[in-house]
Parts: structure tokens; C-alpha cells; sequence
């Protein structure tokens, strides 16, 4: 309530009008009267706000229970007095029929202060209740809202959450997911023994004792089982187990969810055969990279006069790279540098078969005749494989100091002489596995001391792109070396960048020493 009570009086004599402000002074109660005789007086006073309504039945010009249907039709709570000269006990009974709170007689206004100090009482009341009842109203429909919530959550979840109680009865399911999982409805599982959602009696019973056997109820335990759907078909599920509490944290129950688990255990065993394939076939690389490096040469010739080192770096475990050198006669070696076309496991296949046929038609022929003979042992593999392979086949002569070679479409090679300057190797025919008519041509050429041939793949251009490498950047790159396995150090050093190595690299150096 406010301090200052506001207070209408519908009273058309002023006589009265004063008796009455007296009389409310003299019960000390603290108010703002507002006399109204006409009905726009009390229509402007009502706009303005009032806490009471003091009434005179008899008024000239403005009815007094017209007034009070227009107040209770604003606010059925604001209290209407009727304080009246009128006497009656058919008065006072017809005004409290129509809505007034209270009747006083004029001539009895010693009731006036306890009659308006009772209506405000219970007017206050009565706002404070239906406050109350809104709280409530607003209250009960959060809850309900909050209850929905939980219920569209409960349902929503697609695991099979199952409640029961202590016996393991099944209280409540969620629907949707039972449906989904185990093919029934609600109806077919409230109210039975969990047992029929498993496939084994024994898991049923195992579970139970785990499930009683929780020291932690809140953490719960996570165990695998074999579940049975309504149709009979038995699959691999995750059970999470946890007792239920009630709000004094004492058990109630029990608390299941159900999880089909069997296409995610089917993904792991195919994840475990696929890792077991993995590893075999990583053992079987390393047992192929494993060969093929002691396929290429274990140790440096040793040749009069010259000074020879070679080194291959396959871009995966295996490759297509080769180099080689064999005895074709006395102080004559073969050398051999082979690129067979691609990486990995299909290019290394194809390189053990052409070192095999290369060190088989070169020993006591030249090079053109046993290069002709390669490419014709190996045309049908070649084409059969939709391959081919660049290779540069020589013969070192160390009394003649002279290299003669056939290059089949490789042209990876140069020949850097003493003085720094540098010599372009020719003639150069097709790879091996393109089909020509033309013979292999041969080339030679002679050594003098400090001379350098130097042979390498092209995966040395790929690995340096940047570098826009040619025979003559390379030589530069090669000054002050003197000896073979020096200026192949540096070679194989320049492929040294980040990332992958992108394809095969070979590197033969061959230096004339005196």
C-alpha cells in the first residue's frame, strides 16, 4: 500500500465531505481525498489512480452504483465504501450484492476507519494471493516445461536407456530407440525383467553382479554383452551400468543403456586385418628394399687409373633405380645406370629383371650388340607392363682410357674435364620398351687425368625443381672435387630439402686418376 492512501469521495454535500476527512484524520489515517459529484469529476479522478472509493448512494446527478460497475469493471479490487445517509437493511444488502466491500451510515462514522482499514487489508490479501497464484501458475508451467524437456531429451537420445528398479523390472524405456534396437514397443517391456534383452543367461546374471557390486554409483561401469532382438537376432552391444539414487543418495534402482556395437566391431576387426595387411606389407618392403640394395654393387671396383662411386636413394622402400658394374673383360667394366619409368614395389620388379638381362648380354659384347639383345629379351615384359626403361650402358677400357657407351633415351651425363669445361655425350637412341627400328648407336669417348663422367637420374632435377638444374650448373657445383666419391657427396647433398623425396635418385661418378 502506499503511505499516502488516494481516496475518491463521490459526495455531493460539502457538510458530509468535511465530516468525513475529519473523521478519517482523527483514526490517523494519512490519505489524499478527491471529492467527485459528477460523473466527469469521477471519470477524470478514476484516470488518475486511487487506492479507495468512498460513495453516497443519494447523488443528484451521477448514480452511485453505476460508479461502482464502472469500477469494478477497471479493477475488481479496489475497495468501494458506501457511506450513506440512507438507512436499510435492503440498502446495504442490494450494495454488497453489486460488488461494494462495506457499508457505513452516516450517522455512524465511528466504523468508517475499522471498515476502510479492513477493505485495504483484504484487498491486500487478496493481491498478494492471486500474486501468488500467478508465481504458482508461472511456476508449475516452468516445471512442466522443464519435464517436456527432459522427456523430448530422454526420448530424442537413440541409445535404449533402461530404468529399473532394485529386482531389475523395467520402469521406464525410451521408446524410439527401443523400436530402433531391439524391435519393441514400450508396452512389451515396462513392467518386465530386463532378462529378455539378453541373448545369454549367464551375462544377464554376470552384469547383475557387477551392477550391485558398484562402490562408485555415479561412475557407473561399461561392459560388452550379447543382446537378442525381437526378432531372435543376437548382436554385440555396450552396456553402461550405474545404480540409481534418490534424492537422499541411497539406491532406488538401476540405470542401463544399451548400445549396438556391432558395426562399429565390425570396423574394428576390418581396422585389424587392414594393420595386420599394413604390416605384412611393410615386412615384405623391408625384405624387398633389403634385396634390392644388396642387389646393387657391394663394393667399389678396383680399377687402374680410376677412381668410381655410385649411390642410389629410392623415394619409397623400393625403386626403380639401378647402377651397376660387372667384368666384361680383362680391364674392361661395364657400368650400368638404369631408370625404369614410376616408383615403389612394380618399378623395383622391372629393375631386378632388367639388371638380371643387362649382366647377362654384356659380358663379352660390345655395347651396341648387347643392348640390342636387352631390348629384345625384354620387349614383351616391357609392353605387357605399359613401361620403359632410360638407361646408359658403357664399357670402361683402362689401358685405352677410353668409355664406350649406348644411351637409351637417357642423356642424364657428361663428361667434365680437368680444365672445367664440359662435354655433352652423344649419340643417344630411344628408352628400352619404345618401340624403334633404328639399331643402337654407339659413342666413346677418352680420358685424361682429372677427367670426371658423371652419370645421375632424373630424380636429381626433381628433387631441386627450383634449382632449374642442366649439366653445366651441376659441373660448377662440382668445383675443387677431386676425387669420385667427393663430387658425389656433393650431389646427392644438393636433393637435401623438406617434404618427400618425389622420385628415385642415382648418382655414378667415375674419375680418371692418371
Amino acid at each position: 500500500m502506499n503511505d499516502l492512501l488516494r481516496i475518491i469521495h463521490l459526495e455531493d454535500d460539502p457538510k458530509d465531505a468535511d465530516l468525513v476527512k475529519t473523521t478519517l484524520a482523527a483514526e490517523g489515517i494519512d490519505c489524499d481525498i478527491r471529492i467527485a459529484a459528477t460523473y466527469d469529476d469521477f471519470a477524470a479522478a478514476l484516470d488518475e489512480g486511487v487506492d479507495l472509493i468512498l460513495a453516497d448512494l443519494a447523488l443528484p446527478t451521477f448514480d452511485a452504483m453505476t460508479a461502482l460497475v464502472i469500477v469494478r469493471e477497471k479493477d475488481p479490487e479496489i475497495p468501494f465504501i458506501f457511506v450513506t445517509g440512507r438507512q436499510g437493511e435492503e440498502a446495504a444488502i442490494e450494495s454488497l450484492k453489486s460488488g461494494a466491500t462495506d457499508y457505513v451510515l452516516k450517522n455512524r462514522l465511528s466504523r468508517l476507519g475499522p471498515a476502510i482499514n479492513r477493505a485495504l487489508s483484504e484487498a491486500y490479501e487478496r493481491t498478494e494471493r492471486r500474486m501468488a497464484e500467478v508465481d504458482l501458475r508461472r511456476a508449475y508451467s516452468e516445471k512442466n516445461e522443464i519435464a517436456e524437456s527432459y522427456q523430448n531429451l530422454f526420448t530424442s537420445i537413440r541409445d535404449v536407456i533402461v530404468v529399473t528398479d532394485n529386482e531389475r523390472t523395467i520402469l521406464h524405456v525410451n521408446p524410439p530407440a527401443l523400436k530402433e534396437i531391439f524391435g519393441y514397443e514400450r508396452e512389451e517391456a515396462e513392467g518386465k525383467s530386463v532378462r529378455f534383452l539378453y541373448a545369454d543367461e549367464e551375462e544377464y546374471l554376470r552384469t547383475g553382479r557387477e551392477l550391485f557390486g558398484l562402490s562408485e554409483s555415479v561412475k557407473g561401469k561399461i561392459v560388452e554383452v550379447n543382446l537378442r532382438r525381437k526378432n531372435g537376432e543376437i548382436f554385440i552391444g555396450e552396456l553402461s551400468l550405474m545404480r540409481r539414487l534418490d534424492r537422499r543418495g541411497l539406491p532406488s534402482g538401476n540405470i542401463g543403456i544399451f548400445r549396438d556395437i556391432s558395426e562399429r566391431k565390425i570396423a574394428e576387426e576390418s581396422l585389424r586385418e587392414s594393420e595386420m595387411r599394413r604390416y605384412q606389407l611393410q615386412v615384405e618392403l623391408a625384405c624387398a628394399a633389403d634385396i634390392q640394395a644388396k642387389l646393387l654393387p657391394r663394393s667399389h671396383p678396383q680399377l687402374s687409373g680410376f677412381d668410381i662411386a655410385a649411390h642410389c636413394l629410392p623415394a619409397l622402400q623400393v625403386g626403380g633405380d639401378f647402377f651397376d658394374w660387372v667384368e666384361v673383360e680383362p680391364d674392361v667394366l661395364g657400368i650400368t645406370l638404369g631408370d625404369v619409368m614410376g616408383k615403389g614395389m612394380a618399378a623395383a620388379m622391372l629393375m631386378a629383371t632388367v639388371r638380371a638381362v643387362i649382366r647377362t648380354v654384356a659380358l663379352h659384347r660390345r655395347p651396341a650388340e648387347a643392348l640390342q639383345l636387352a631390348e629384345h629379351a625384354l620387349r614383351a615384359d616391357l609392353e605387357n607392363s605399359e613401361s620403359f626403361v632410360t638407361l646408359f650402358h658403357g664399357q670402361l677400357d683402362e689401358v685405352q682410357r677410353t668409355l664406350t657407351f649406348v644411351d637409351c633415351g637417357h642423356g642424364y651425363v657428361f663428361l667434365l674435364h680437368n680444365d672445367g669445361s664440359v662435354e655433352e655425350l652423344s649419340p643417344r637412341g630411344v628408352p628400352l620398351g619404345v618401340p624403334n627400328q633404328e639399331a643402337y648407336q654407339e659413342g666413346t669417348v677418352r680420358f685424361e687425368k682429372g677427367d670426371a663422367l658423371v652419370l645421375y637420374s632424373d630424380g636429381l632435377i626433381d628433387a631441386r625443381p627450383e634449382l632449374a638444374l642442366t649439366n653445366l650448373l651441376i659441373a660448377r657445383h662440382l668445383n675443387g672435387a677431386t676425387s669420385a666419391g667427393e663430387m658425389l657427396d656433393r650431389l646427392v647433398g644438393m636433393t637435401t630439402h623438406d617434404g618427400p623425396q618425389p622420385d628415385d635418385i642415382t648418382v655414378l661418378v667415375v674419375t680418371c686418376t692418371g
